[in-house]
Protein backbone atom coordinates (compact mmCIF):
# COMPACT_ATOMS: atom_id res chain seq x y z
CA UNK A 1 0.00 0.00 0.00
CA UNK A 2 1.60 3.49 -1.25
CA UNK A 3 0.28 6.66 -1.10
CA UNK A 4 -0.66 7.61 -4.32
CA UNK A 5 -0.71 11.19 -6.78
CA UNK A 6 -4.52 12.27 -6.51
CA UNK A 7 -5.23 13.70 -3.40
CA UNK A 8 -8.24 12.53 -1.02
CA UNK A 9 -9.20 15.92 0.65
CA UNK A 10 -12.48 15.29 1.88
CA UNK A 11 -11.26 13.50 5.58
CA UNK A 12 -8.65 11.59 7.23
CA UNK A 13 -8.48 8.47 8.92
CA UNK A 14 -7.10 7.84 12.14
CA UNK A 15 -6.53 5.19 13.89
CA UNK A 16 -5.30 5.08 17.90
CA UNK A 17 -3.36 2.05 18.32
CA UNK A 18 -1.28 0.18 21.26
CA UNK A 19 0.43 -2.70 20.61
CA UNK A 20 -1.17 -3.34 17.52
CA UNK A 21 1.35 -5.22 15.27
CA UNK A 22 -0.48 -7.79 14.90
CA UNK A 23 -3.73 -6.69 13.85
CA UNK A 24 -2.75 -3.64 12.23
CA UNK A 25 -1.92 -4.76 9.02
CA UNK A 26 -5.44 -6.73 8.42
CA UNK A 27 -6.76 -2.99 8.64
CA UNK A 28 -4.44 -1.67 6.89
CA UNK A 29 -5.26 -3.92 4.05
CA UNK A 30 -8.96 -3.04 3.81
CA UNK A 31 -7.51 1.00 3.49
CA UNK A 32 -5.15 0.31 0.21
CA UNK A 33 -7.68 2.28 -2.08
CA UNK A 34 -8.04 4.92 0.45
CA UNK A 35 -4.09 5.40 0.70
CA UNK A 36 -3.70 4.88 -3.03
CA UNK A 37 -5.68 7.96 -3.95
CA UNK A 38 -3.82 10.08 -1.03
CA UNK A 39 -5.89 10.13 1.49
CA UNK A 40 -4.65 10.42 4.76
CA UNK A 41 -4.30 7.75 7.71
CA UNK A 42 -2.98 8.67 10.54
CA UNK A 43 -1.87 6.40 13.43
CA UNK A 44 -1.79 7.41 16.91
CA UNK A 45 0.15 4.89 19.01
CA UNK A 46 -0.42 5.32 22.94
CA UNK A 47 2.31 3.12 24.37
CA UNK A 48 3.32 0.55 22.18
CA UNK A 49 5.86 -1.78 22.95
CA UNK A 50 5.84 -4.30 19.68
CA UNK A 51 5.97 -3.10 15.81
CA UNK A 52 3.03 -1.22 15.50
CA UNK A 53 4.75 2.31 14.94
CA UNK A 54 7.55 0.68 12.29
CA UNK A 55 4.40 -1.43 10.17
CA UNK A 56 2.59 1.54 10.26
CA UNK A 57 5.51 3.85 8.75
CA UNK A 58 5.81 1.18 6.20
CA UNK A 59 2.71 1.23 4.90
CA UNK A 60 2.90 4.79 4.52
CA UNK A 61 0.88 6.03 7.71
CA UNK A 62 1.44 9.23 9.14
CA UNK A 63 2.28 8.13 12.48
CA UNK A 64 2.31 10.32 15.57
CA UNK A 65 3.27 9.29 19.40
CA UNK A 66 1.07 10.04 22.23
CA UNK A 67 3.43 7.65 24.61
CA UNK A 68 1.49 7.48 27.97
CA UNK A 69 -0.12 10.57 27.64
CA UNK A 70 -3.66 9.57 28.33
CA UNK A 71 -2.28 6.95 31.26
CA UNK A 72 -2.49 7.37 34.96
CA UNK A 73 -3.04 5.20 38.33
CA UNK A 74 -6.17 4.84 39.97
CA UNK A 75 -5.38 6.16 43.95
CA UNK A 76 -5.79 4.80 47.39
CA UNK A 77 -8.88 7.65 47.84
CA UNK A 78 -10.60 6.92 44.55
CA UNK A 79 -10.50 3.25 45.05
CA UNK A 80 -11.71 3.51 48.27
CA UNK A 81 -14.68 5.75 46.91
CA UNK A 82 -15.33 3.34 44.47
CA UNK A 83 -15.42 0.16 46.76
CA UNK A 84 -17.86 2.10 49.02
CA UNK A 85 -20.16 3.70 46.62
CA UNK A 86 -20.71 0.58 44.17
CA UNK A 87 -19.64 -2.66 46.17
CA UNK A 88 -22.47 -4.40 47.36
CA UNK A 89 -21.49 -6.39 50.44
CA UNK A 90 -19.48 -9.47 50.12
CA UNK A 91 -18.90 -8.20 46.58
CA UNK A 92 -15.39 -6.28 47.14
CA UNK A 93 -13.18 -5.21 45.61
CA UNK A 94 -14.37 -4.03 43.16
CA UNK A 95 -10.79 -2.51 41.81
CA UNK A 96 -7.23 -2.29 42.81
CA UNK A 97 -5.13 1.04 44.15
CA UNK A 98 -2.15 1.33 41.47
CA UNK A 99 -3.95 -0.21 38.62
CA UNK A 100 -3.82 1.66 35.23
CA UNK A 101 -6.50 3.52 33.56
CA UNK A 102 -6.82 4.75 29.98
CA UNK A 103 -8.94 7.95 28.92
CA UNK A 104 -10.59 7.09 25.80
CA UNK A 105 -12.45 9.80 25.58
CA UNK A 106 -9.48 12.22 25.69
CA UNK A 107 -7.38 10.03 23.72
CA UNK A 108 -9.92 10.23 20.09
CA UNK A 109 -10.28 14.13 20.90
CA UNK A 110 -6.70 14.62 21.02
CA UNK A 111 -6.00 11.83 17.51
CA UNK A 112 -8.90 13.59 16.32
CA UNK A 113 -7.32 17.67 16.48
CA UNK A 114 -4.60 15.84 14.98
CA UNK A 115 -5.89 14.57 11.62
CA UNK A 116 -5.27 17.47 8.81
CA UNK A 117 -9.18 16.83 7.38
CA UNK A 118 -11.96 17.67 9.08
CA UNK A 119 -14.24 15.36 9.34
CA UNK A 120 -12.27 12.19 10.68
CA UNK A 121 -13.28 8.64 10.82
CA UNK A 122 -11.75 7.07 13.68
CA UNK A 123 -11.05 3.13 13.60
CA UNK A 124 -9.47 0.65 16.18
CA UNK A 125 -6.10 -1.39 15.26
CA UNK A 126 -8.20 -4.65 15.68
CA UNK A 127 -11.03 -3.55 13.02
CA UNK A 128 -11.40 -4.52 9.54
CA UNK A 129 -12.94 -2.57 6.84
CA UNK A 130 -15.19 -4.87 4.61
CA UNK A 131 -16.80 -2.42 2.45
CA UNK A 132 -15.80 1.14 1.74
CA UNK A 133 -17.42 3.31 -0.98
CA UNK A 134 -14.71 6.42 -0.79
CA UNK A 135 -16.77 8.07 -3.62
CA UNK A 136 -20.23 8.34 -1.98
CA UNK A 137 -18.44 10.17 1.47
CA UNK A 138 -16.38 12.59 -0.79
CA UNK A 139 -19.78 13.23 -2.25
CA UNK A 140 -21.97 13.14 0.06
CA UNK A 141 -19.33 16.15 2.70
CA UNK A 142 -18.95 17.74 -0.65
CA UNK A 143 -22.79 18.39 -0.14
CA UNK A 144 -22.93 19.07 3.00
CA UNK A 145 -25.80 16.91 4.02
CA UNK A 146 -24.30 15.79 6.46
CA UNK A 147 -22.06 16.02 9.62
CA UNK A 148 -21.86 12.66 10.87
CA UNK A 149 -22.37 9.14 9.12
CA UNK A 150 -23.76 6.14 10.88
CA UNK A 151 -22.71 2.36 9.72
CA UNK A 152 -22.77 -0.76 10.61
CA UNK A 153 -19.98 -2.88 12.75
CA UNK A 154 -19.90 -6.21 13.26
CA UNK A 155 -19.01 -7.29 17.11
CA UNK A 156 -18.96 -11.46 17.13
CA UNK A 157 -23.13 -12.12 16.31
CA UNK A 158 -23.87 -8.51 17.44
CA UNK A 159 -24.38 -5.82 15.07
CA UNK A 160 -24.24 -2.10 16.01
CA UNK A 161 -24.36 1.03 14.36
CA UNK A 162 -21.92 3.03 15.22
CA UNK A 163 -21.01 7.32 13.97
CA UNK A 164 -17.08 7.60 14.83
CA UNK A 165 -16.88 9.32 11.02
CA UNK A 166 -17.90 12.47 12.26
CA UNK A 167 -16.88 16.68 11.57
CA UNK A 168 -14.86 17.17 14.51
CA UNK A 169 -16.38 20.94 14.31
CA UNK A 170 -19.45 19.46 15.06
CA UNK A 171 -18.78 16.88 17.68
CA UNK A 172 -16.35 15.92 20.72
CA UNK A 173 -15.73 13.01 22.35
CA UNK A 174 -16.91 12.05 25.91
CA UNK A 175 -16.19 9.31 28.95
CA UNK A 176 -12.94 7.26 30.01
CA UNK A 177 -14.19 4.00 29.15
CA UNK A 178 -17.29 2.99 26.28
CA UNK A 179 -16.86 6.58 24.82
CA UNK A 180 -19.07 8.54 23.22
CA UNK A 181 -19.58 11.60 20.48
CA UNK A 182 -21.76 14.13 21.82
CA UNK A 183 -22.97 17.15 19.54
CA UNK A 184 -21.15 20.22 19.97
CA UNK A 185 -23.93 23.00 19.93
CA UNK A 186 -23.24 25.22 16.34
CA UNK A 187 -25.55 27.16 14.25
CA UNK A 188 -27.46 24.41 11.81
CA UNK A 189 -26.76 21.87 14.14
CA UNK A 190 -25.91 18.48 13.54
CA UNK A 191 -27.35 15.49 10.92
CA UNK A 192 -26.23 12.19 11.06
CA UNK A 193 -26.80 10.19 7.32
CA UNK A 194 -27.19 6.44 7.44
CA UNK A 195 -25.40 4.76 5.30
CA UNK A 196 -25.99 0.88 4.32
CA UNK A 197 -23.36 -1.97 4.33
CA UNK A 198 -22.57 -1.90 0.42
CA UNK A 199 -21.13 2.15 1.72
CA UNK A 200 -19.44 0.94 4.79
CA UNK A 201 -19.47 -2.02 6.72
CA UNK A 202 -16.63 -2.96 9.58
CA UNK A 203 -15.71 -5.73 11.87
CA UNK A 204 -14.05 -5.42 14.97
CA UNK A 205 -11.89 -8.41 15.88
CA UNK A 206 -11.43 -8.66 19.80
CA UNK A 207 -8.02 -9.41 20.84
CA UNK A 208 -8.47 -11.96 23.92
CA UNK A 209 -4.57 -11.60 24.87
CA UNK A 210 -4.53 -7.71 25.75
CA UNK A 211 -5.22 -6.96 29.21
CA UNK A 212 -8.68 -5.05 29.68
CA UNK A 213 -9.69 -3.99 33.38
CA UNK A 214 -12.81 -1.39 31.98
CA UNK A 215 -14.34 -1.08 35.73
CA UNK A 216 -12.84 1.42 37.55
CA UNK A 217 -12.81 4.09 34.58
CA UNK A 218 -16.83 3.21 34.47
CA UNK A 219 -17.12 4.12 38.12
CA UNK A 220 -15.31 7.51 37.53
CA UNK A 221 -17.22 8.18 34.98
CA UNK A 222 -20.43 7.37 37.17
CA UNK A 223 -18.79 10.29 39.80
CA UNK A 224 -17.67 12.67 37.98
CA UNK A 225 -20.88 12.87 35.73
CA UNK A 226 -23.61 11.15 37.65
CA UNK A 227 -26.25 13.32 35.65
CA UNK A 228 -25.38 10.92 32.30
CA UNK A 229 -27.44 7.59 32.45
CA UNK A 230 -25.69 5.98 30.23
CA UNK A 231 -22.22 5.99 32.59
CA UNK A 232 -24.87 4.12 35.43
CA UNK A 233 -26.37 1.67 32.60
CA UNK A 234 -22.48 1.05 31.29
CA UNK A 235 -21.09 0.61 34.70
CA UNK A 236 -24.14 -1.61 35.82
CA UNK A 237 -23.47 -3.84 32.58
CA UNK A 238 -19.75 -4.08 33.41
CA UNK A 239 -20.71 -5.19 37.15
CA UNK A 240 -22.82 -8.05 35.53
CA UNK A 241 -20.02 -9.10 33.25
CA UNK A 242 -17.52 -9.62 36.51
CA UNK A 243 -20.22 -12.00 38.19
CA UNK A 244 -20.95 -9.00 40.72
CA UNK A 245 -24.55 -9.44 40.53
CA UNK A 246 -25.50 -7.48 43.94
CA UNK A 247 -23.75 -4.54 42.67
CA UNK A 248 -24.74 -4.32 39.32
CA UNK A 249 -28.50 -4.79 40.47
CA UNK A 250 -28.17 -1.90 42.29
CA UNK A 251 -27.25 0.50 39.00
CA UNK A 252 -29.49 -1.39 36.93
CA UNK A 253 -32.41 -0.32 38.61
CA UNK A 254 -30.97 3.28 39.24
CA UNK A 255 -30.90 3.49 35.33
CA UNK A 256 -34.33 1.81 34.63
CA UNK A 257 -35.80 4.14 36.71
CA UNK A 258 -34.69 7.16 35.07
CA UNK A 259 -37.90 8.01 32.66
CA UNK A 260 -36.20 10.82 30.67
CA UNK A 261 -33.58 7.82 28.93
CA UNK A 262 -34.44 5.71 26.08
CA UNK A 263 -36.99 2.89 26.67
CA UNK A 264 -34.58 0.41 25.05
CA UNK A 265 -31.78 0.99 26.64
CA UNK A 266 -34.01 1.23 30.35
CA UNK A 267 -35.52 -2.11 28.91
CA UNK A 268 -32.16 -3.83 28.49
CA UNK A 269 -30.96 -2.69 32.17
CA UNK A 270 -33.96 -4.29 32.93
CA UNK A 271 -32.67 -7.62 31.32
CA UNK A 272 -29.55 -7.26 32.80
CA UNK A 273 -30.76 -7.28 36.55
CA UNK A 274 -32.92 -10.65 35.33
CA UNK A 275 -30.06 -12.06 34.30
CA UNK A 276 -28.66 -10.81 37.51
CA UNK A 277 -30.93 -12.41 39.87
CA UNK A 278 -30.82 -15.66 38.01
CA UNK A 279 -27.23 -15.87 38.64
CA UNK A 280 -28.21 -15.32 42.36
CA UNK A 281 -30.94 -18.38 42.14
CA UNK A 282 -34.03 -16.13 42.17
CA UNK A 283 -36.19 -16.82 39.60
CA UNK A 284 -38.97 -14.77 40.90
CA UNK A 285 -37.56 -11.65 40.83
CA UNK A 286 -36.00 -12.21 37.12
CA UNK A 287 -39.30 -13.25 36.49
CA UNK A 288 -40.36 -9.99 37.76
CA UNK A 289 -37.48 -7.94 35.93
CA UNK A 290 -37.86 -9.36 32.52
CA UNK A 291 -41.73 -8.33 32.24
CA UNK A 292 -40.64 -4.88 33.40
CA UNK A 293 -38.14 -5.20 30.40
CA UNK A 294 -40.71 -5.75 28.24
CA UNK A 295 -43.35 -3.43 29.26
CA UNK A 296 -40.84 -0.30 29.03
CA UNK A 297 -39.65 -1.76 25.50
CA UNK A 298 -42.08 -3.98 23.01
CA UNK A 299 -39.95 -3.29 19.74
CA UNK A 300 -36.70 -5.79 20.35
CA UNK A 301 -36.82 -9.89 21.12
CA UNK A 302 -34.54 -9.80 23.76
CA UNK A 303 -37.26 -9.20 26.93
CA UNK A 304 -39.80 -12.04 25.33
CA UNK A 305 -36.69 -14.59 24.66
CA UNK A 306 -35.34 -14.44 28.30
CA UNK A 307 -38.44 -15.18 29.56
CA UNK A 308 -38.98 -17.86 27.05
CA UNK A 309 -35.53 -19.34 28.13
CA UNK A 310 -36.80 -18.91 31.96
CA UNK A 311 -39.87 -20.73 31.64
CA UNK A 312 -37.82 -23.49 29.53
CA UNK A 313 -35.31 -24.02 32.27
CA UNK A 314 -38.03 -24.80 34.83
CA UNK A 315 -39.70 -27.10 32.53
CA UNK A 316 -42.93 -24.76 31.96
CA UNK A 317 -42.52 -25.12 28.82
CA UNK A 318 -45.72 -24.17 27.27
CA UNK A 319 -45.32 -20.87 28.81
CA UNK A 320 -42.22 -20.80 26.63
CA UNK A 321 -43.36 -22.10 23.85
CA UNK A 322 -45.94 -18.83 23.75
CA UNK A 323 -43.22 -16.33 24.77
CA UNK A 324 -40.97 -17.80 22.04
CA UNK A 325 -43.91 -17.76 19.33
CA UNK A 326 -44.48 -14.07 20.17
CA UNK A 327 -41.30 -12.97 19.75
CA UNK A 328 -40.80 -14.75 16.61
CA UNK A 329 -43.33 -11.60 15.11
CA UNK A 330 -40.92 -8.59 16.39
CA UNK A 331 -38.74 -7.05 13.05
CA UNK A 332 -35.62 -5.73 13.57
CA UNK A 333 -36.06 -2.30 13.81
CA UNK A 334 -34.70 -0.93 16.97
CA UNK A 335 -31.35 0.61 16.57
CA UNK A 336 -30.50 -0.41 20.37
CA UNK A 337 -27.91 -3.42 19.59
CA UNK A 338 -28.93 -7.13 20.31
CA UNK A 339 -27.54 -10.38 19.15
CA UNK A 340 -28.03 -11.54 15.92
CA UNK A 341 -29.22 -14.91 17.40
CA UNK A 342 -32.33 -12.98 18.54
CA UNK A 343 -33.32 -12.72 15.04
CA UNK A 344 -32.28 -15.97 13.52
CA UNK A 345 -31.96 -19.12 15.37
CA UNK A 346 -32.40 -18.14 19.48
CA UNK A 347 -36.30 -18.58 18.82
CA UNK A 348 -36.32 -21.71 17.04
CA UNK A 349 -34.06 -23.46 19.50
CA UNK A 350 -36.33 -22.69 22.52
CA UNK A 351 -39.22 -23.74 20.15
CA UNK A 352 -37.76 -26.83 19.23
CA UNK A 353 -36.58 -27.84 22.94
CA UNK A 354 -39.73 -26.89 24.67
CA UNK A 355 -41.86 -28.72 21.96
CA UNK A 356 -39.98 -31.69 22.17
CA UNK A 357 -40.52 -32.31 26.08
CA UNK A 358 -44.14 -31.32 25.13
CA UNK A 359 -44.50 -34.45 22.78
CA UNK A 360 -44.73 -32.49 19.91
CA UNK A 361 -42.36 -34.20 17.95
CA UNK A 362 -43.09 -33.14 14.23
CA UNK A 363 -43.35 -29.14 15.34
CA UNK A 364 -40.37 -29.50 16.88
CA UNK A 365 -38.35 -31.76 13.95
CA UNK A 366 -39.17 -28.35 12.12
CA UNK A 367 -37.74 -25.70 14.28
CA UNK A 368 -34.70 -27.78 14.82
CA UNK A 369 -34.34 -28.21 11.19
CA UNK A 370 -34.50 -24.52 11.12
CA UNK A 371 -31.77 -23.68 13.73
CA UNK A 372 -29.64 -26.02 12.12
CA UNK A 373 -30.04 -24.25 8.73
CA UNK A 374 -29.39 -21.06 10.39
CA UNK A 375 -27.04 -22.06 12.86
CA UNK A 376 -24.93 -24.93 11.55
CA UNK A 377 -21.85 -24.84 13.33
CA UNK A 378 -23.37 -24.53 16.82
CA UNK A 379 -22.29 -27.46 18.70
CA UNK A 380 -25.38 -28.04 20.79
CA UNK A 381 -28.08 -28.31 17.76
CA UNK A 382 -25.92 -30.60 15.90
CA UNK A 383 -25.62 -32.73 18.79
CA UNK A 384 -29.50 -32.58 19.33
CA UNK A 385 -29.83 -34.24 15.73
CA UNK A 386 -30.38 -37.16 18.06
CA UNK A 387 -33.52 -36.24 19.31
CA UNK A 388 -34.85 -36.02 15.48
CA UNK A 389 -34.16 -39.08 13.89
CA UNK A 390 -34.62 -39.99 10.50
CA UNK A 391 -37.82 -41.40 9.37
CA UNK A 392 -36.60 -44.15 8.31
CA UNK A 393 -34.87 -45.18 11.59
CA UNK A 394 -38.13 -44.26 13.94
CA UNK A 395 -39.84 -46.59 11.39
CA UNK A 396 -37.44 -49.41 12.17
CA UNK A 397 -38.24 -48.66 15.95
CA UNK A 398 -34.71 -46.80 16.68
CA UNK A 399 -34.95 -45.34 20.14
CA UNK A 400 -36.20 -41.86 21.03
CA UNK A 401 -33.93 -40.33 24.10
CA UNK A 402 -37.79 -39.99 26.55
CA UNK A 403 -38.65 -36.93 27.95
CA UNK A 404 -36.87 -35.76 31.48
CA UNK A 405 -38.16 -33.54 34.16
CA UNK A 406 -34.54 -31.37 33.50
CA UNK A 407 -36.08 -28.94 31.86
CA UNK A 408 -32.19 -27.79 30.74
CA UNK A 409 -32.08 -25.28 27.95
CA UNK A 410 -30.70 -26.32 24.33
Amino acid sequence: MRMGTVASTAFSIVIIARNEARNLPRLLDGLGTFADRGGEILVVDTGSIDDTPAIAQERGCRVESASSRFDSLLDVERATEIERRFAAEGEGPLVEAGQRLFHFGQAREYASQLASRRFVFQLDGGDEVLAFDIDAFENWIASGRATAFEYGQLFGNVSLRMARFYDRDRYHWEGRVHEMLSAVAAPGGASRLACDASHLLVRHHKDENKPRSYLAGLALQVIEAPQRPRWWHYLGRQLYYEGRYRSAIALLETHAAKEDVWSAERSQSLCYVGECYEGLGSDREAHEAYGRALALDSTRREPLLRLASLYSRRGEFEAAVQRARQSLAIPRTCAYPELEANYTWVPHSILYWSLFWLGRRDEARAHWEICHRLAPDEEIIRDHARLFPPASAVAMGAPVPPPSASGVNP
